[in-house]
């Protein structure tokens, strides 16, 4: 190939628009902020579960506590009846 056809061709490719290099650098681009953008949402999304789980521990307390409350009720209660008549 000579000096002038490689002028040409360099011309043509300028013409046309984006290179294949460019192309493939901003497609290596994009999948690195599609990948960052992944790794922030599994992030958020963990933190989200975790907050879930201790919403549940502590609803769970919450019940542990209100149900031995109504048994110590029922005990009171059963303890003030009178079975005489």
């Amino acid at each position: 190939m000579t000096n002038n056809e490689n002028n040409n061709d360099q011309k043509d490719q300028d013409s046309n628009g984006i290179s294949t290099l460019e192309l493939a650098v901003w497609g290596a681009l994009l999948a690195t902020l599609g990948d960052a953008i992944s790794a922030i949402a599994a992030v958020q999304s963990l933190k989200e579960e975790k907050q879930e789980q201790n919403n549940n521990k502590n609803m769970q307390k919450q019940i542990d506590y209100l149900t031995n409350e109504v048994k110590l009720l029922k005990k009171q209660i059963n303890n003030g009846r009178s079975w005489h008549s």
